[in-house]
């Protein structure tokens, strides 16, 4: 009798171990190759293989440039840094400052230079193809006398004046389409197109289009409400190859650009200087959400009165 049991319990531990027609085993996490440069935040772990029990290789600090090749469905990423090694995905973001690059480049420059006038630090923030600033990176600068600087393009550049306490609640996309078009009047107008627009209630973003010399530039951006342009400032370009455009806001945007015969007055070269530093003016800016922190207003604020 005992060798019957035995050989139904052997027959019993076999059956268990075949697999069963139609049933599949657990699968592991999906792997995605991938190939892109994010960033690291303060005390990024680095580890031998995709789990915490593995052997930590190094721990890395702030915003440094990290090769990622592929990311796993469970949370991690597969890193090359000389190695193939492995990070948590919230251990990275899409974009970081990680210095000036080191052939000189006009856009930035510029921006740097406007920077220093103002006694604000300087720091570039290099874009990823996505093309968004992650809102981690964005708010540890908030409160700190800084302008980020976020080159966008050969065109296209903007820096982010921080001025109050206010953070963003989300990632600032700064994937613009541009289309152009000769205007029936002999200028031109471009339309940048962003795909999710972003209020900046106490920052100011100081957008930079590069349009040469000469060229009356007026700028217009979407009403958060309506999505109707409004117009925002005119940039005479007598002396810079760029123009600029304080706003409170990242989002659609026009400008409409013109040559112009004369040269400017002292008054008009004032005004160009302090747009150029992102002083906003009120008579510019209609949008209803800027009642909303009027209130905060100093006697050093960067924005003033100004009528023609």
């Amino acid at each position: 009798m005992w060798k019957k049991r035995i050989i139904l319990m052997a027959a019993c531990l076999l059956f268990s171990l075949m697999p069963v027609c139609g049933v599949s085993a657990d699968k592991g996490p999906e792997y995605t190759p991938t190939e892109d440069v994010y960033y690291t935040k303060a005390g990024c772990v680095v580890y031998a293989e995709p789990t915490y029990t593995s052997t930590v290789l190094v721990t890395l600090d702030a915003n440094l440039p990290v090769q990622v090749v592929g990311e796993y469905s469970n949370g991690w990423y597969r890193i090359n840094i000389g190695v193939i090694c492995y990070v948590k995905m919230d251990s990275l973001t899409t974009a970081g400052a990680i210095g000036l690059p080191t052939k000189e480049d006009k856009q930035i420059t510029d921006a740097q230079k406007t920077a220093a006038e103002l006694g604000y630090e300087f720091v570039y923030l290099k874009l990823n193809k996505q093309k968004a600033i992650e809102k981690e990176i964005y708010n540890s600068y908030v409160g700190r006398k800084v302008m980020l600087y976020a080159k966008i393009d050969d065109e296209l550049g903007v820096s982010f004046k921080m001025l109050y306490n206010d953070k963003v609640k989300n990632d600032i996309s700064l994937n613009y389409t541009k289309t152009a078009a000769e205007s029936p009047y002999g200028g031109r107008t471009v339309e940048f197109t962003v795909p999710e627009d972003t209020e900046l209630k106490g920052q100011i973003a100081i957008f930079q289009f590069k349009e040469g010399y000469d060229k009356a530039v007026t700028t217009y951006t979407a009403d958060l409400d309506t999505f109707d342009y409004v117009e925002m400032n005119t940039y005479y370009t007598e002396f810079s190859e760029f123009a600029y455009a304080p706003m409170t806001q990242v989002s659609n945007m026009r400008i409409d650009e013109m040559e112009i015969p004369n040269s400017l007055t002292d008054s008009q070269r004032e005004k160009m200087s302090n747009l150029r530093k992102g002083i906003k003016y009120k008579s510019y800016d209609t949008s209803e959400y800027r009642q909303t922190v009027r209130g905060k207003l100093r006697k050093d604020t960067e924005y003033v009165d100004y009528e023609y």
